[in-house]
């Protein structure tokens, strides 16, 4: 039997602390990150429709349900048009990215907000590849789909991240 007295305990609960501050630490609160593409736009456009209108309000409604730390949305009109009924719902001025530069969008999240709800108003062409960059799995958005709501967890405990899609709004046709 090893005696070391009080020497043993006090080294066994230190031991305990930092390995219990360590995972803390490294695991911290994990990040939301919600995605849409912009709403309804007619053809070409770089604007949204009156359907588009109507669904970025829903966006807000929804939003409220869930309060947002930040905002992030490319340079775009319909992506400005769509998220500016949220950011004024939510006071928060949004991030202005280039719509294209997806690395740009997982930078943003990753280092300025971490353990943060952020919503990401991109395109069906980079939403997908955000949602993959930052460790979710393939989806694809169709050209003629703007009701998609994609919940990404972001949780290095639990092993990476979890997607849940919903719909918001009128349903696309």
């Amino acid at each position: 039997m090893i005696k070391c007295g009080g020497r043993c305990i006090a080294i066994a609960c230190i031991s305990v602390v930092v390995v219990v501050v360590g995972w803390l630490f490294w695991c911290g609160p994990h990040t939301t990150v919600l995605l849409v593409r912009h709403a309804d736009r007619a053809g070409t456009l770089d604007q949204i429709n009156a359907l588009g209108t109507v669904r970025a309000g829903v966006l807000a409604h929804v939003m409220d349900k869930a309060p947002l730390d930040a905002i992030i949305r490319s340079d775009a009109v319909r992506a400005e048009q769509t998220a500016s009924p949220t950011a004024a719902a939510e006071g928060l001025t949004p991030i202005v990215l280039a719509g294209a530069d997806v690395q740009a969008f997982v930078d943003e999240i990753r280092v300025n907000h971490r353990g943060q709800r952020v919503l990401v108003v991109g395109h069906s062409n980079t939403v997908p590849d955000i949602i993959t960059a930052l460790g979710g799995p393939a989806v694809t958005i169709p050209d003629t789909e703007f009701d998609n709501l994609f919940v990404l967890e972001l949780c290095r405990c639990r092993g990476g991240a979890r997607l849940t899609n919903l719909q918001y709004g009128a349903p696309t046709q």
